[in-house]
């Protein structure tokens, strides 16, 4: 019989905090037009002064260079709705206060297609056309490409993958989603829910699939040695072609290792759901585990009951989820998303909004909020990326979407720019038809107990940072 997973204080894993919260009912005068719900957003900021006069700089102007279309579009295109809602935000205000300065801020968007040398053509128009200063993106491949020409312009490159950065890539940035750590604790959560060692009689298996790139054999190589740091036996661990079609054999041979959990791991969103459909399909009866799941598209082609009696746990939490609370940063970013690309909205995206809308968001505002503290010090200038993140690394707390965050990064990826923050994780609710939080865990005393096996399996697949160009 299967242990039911609950919400229970762990003292090292479970972090208990309060998110900085403004009533969501209407202020009397609020200034510059500014709605509670933008002034609870714009709470993240430690010097806005919403309402008072400055003088005007230059604008200042940031990049999605991203996929926003094919099989990895799920994670590059929804994102720039978030990154949309803070940056018009900020303009209601005037701009950006830094350095006694209001800094309009813009936009521009390439569509990289998770193509390496699209991803470097985006780069060097973004950047010589439109003079960015901070890029969003996904990473992998695109992020190798283009390192070096962003790194000559000392232009910030924001992936989603800690993985991608390297000290010889000091202004690749990550950790504004929660990968690999989010990957790591999917094996914490499956032992969680499953049937002990003792009770089987044999050691707990573990199987892992996803798509050929780097990002995942990089992402995979760190959930895999946290598997076996949990007591896992790896009895699968391979990967498929991208250009592939056909995902029957491949769940086949997964389910002929029989495991106790399969994890999908980095699986792009198209994937992952033709993925679920031939788990379902052929009859899987363990644990599934992710990165991200899409349950508005995956539902279309299994059941709900599927994936609740599979646990489907994942990580990239939605903000409309009760967890929040109602009046908390999440619930405010809901009402304004929905408001303008929700059903019927003025810019109706006729979907729901899923974890990658904000997932960008997370390292744009701290980046704002480093140049708020850097341009202190140069008052009447923007502040260089350089002091920007020398400002963030001495920050000893930041607030992020997801809550308290600090830059960290490096022990893991030989550089400190990674944001460190609390680590949501899901699984499917039957009730809710979508993914709930079940825990809001802290990586680094976690990763602490176990990372001298997990830093001896990264290392014997070639993927610890020394190993790597």
């Amino acid at each position: 019989m299967q242990r039911r997973f609950q919400k229970r204080v762990f003292p090292t894993l479970l972090v208990v905090f309060l998110m900085a919260t403004l009533p969501s009912m209407a202020l009397s005068e609020q200034p510059a037009g500014i709605t509670s719900d933008e002034a609870v957003l714009l709470s993240h900021l430690p010097d806005q002064q919403i309402g008072k006069e400055f003088p005007k700089g230059e604008t200042i102007n940031v990049g999605f260079l991203a996929a926003l279309s094919g099989p990895d579009a799920g994670w590059g295109l929804p994102g720039v709705t978030g990154n949309s809602i803070w940056i018009d935000t900020v303009n209601k205000t005037g701009g950006l206060l830094v350095g006694g300065k209001r800094y309009p801020l813009k936009m521009h968007q390439f569509d990289d297609e998770a193509n390496a040398s699209k991803a470097l053509q985006g780069a060097r128009q973004l950047v010589l056309e439109h003079d960015v200063k901070f890029i969003n993106a996904i990473g992998g491949d695109p992020a190798n490409a283009t390192a070096p020409f962003l790194t000559k312009h000392k232009v910030i490159y924001a992936s989603l993958v800690p993985t991608d950065m390297h000290p010889k890539r000091p202004y690749v940035v990550a950790g504004g989603d929660v990968t690999p750590q989010c990957n790591m604790f999917n094996a914490l959560l499956a032992k969680m829910v499953l049937p002990s060692e003792k009770e089987l009689g044999r050691p707990l298996r573990y199987a892992l699939t996803t798509q050929d790139d780097i990002m995942s054999r990089q992402v995979g190589a760190w959930e895999i040695g946290a598997a076996i740091a949990m007591g896992f036996e790896i009895v699968y661990e391979k990967f498929f072609s991208a250009e592939g079609t056909d995902f029957a054999p491949i769940v086949t041979a997964l389910m002929a290792t029989n495991p106790d959990v399969i994890s999908l791991c980095e699986a792009w969103p198209e994937y992952q759901t033709l993925l679920w459909e031939q788990l379902y399909l052929q009859g899987f009866k363990g644990v599934v585990v992710q990165n991200y799941a899409d349950w508005e598209t995956n539902l279309t082609k299994i059941p709900a009951e599927f994936p609740a009696a599979r646990h489907a746990i994942d990580s990239f939490p939605l903000m409309d989820d009760p967890w929040w609370g109602e009046y908390s940063w999440q619930a405010s970013f809901t009402r304004l998303w929905n408001a303008r690309y929700g059903p019927g909205a003025p810019e109706d995206v006729k979907r729901k909004m899923t974890g990658i809308d904000w997932d960008h968001a997370v390292w744009l505002i701290p980046w704002c909020i480093g140049a708020q503290v850097a341009g202190a010090e140069t008052p009447g200038k923007w502040p260089s990326n350089d002091a920007i993140l020398e400002a963030l690394r001495k920050l000893p707390s930041f607030p992020t979407i997801l809550g308290p965050g600090h830059m960290s990064g490096q022990e893991m990826f030989g550089i400190q720019n990674m944001i460190e923050q609390p680590v949501p994780m899901n699984m499917f609710d039957l009730q809710a038809k979508d993914k709930r939080i079940v825990a809001h865990l802290n990586f680094e005393p976690w990763y602490a107990s176990i990372k001298n096996v997990v830093l001896e399996a990264v290392k014997e697949r070639g993927q610890y940072y020394t190993q790597r160009k």
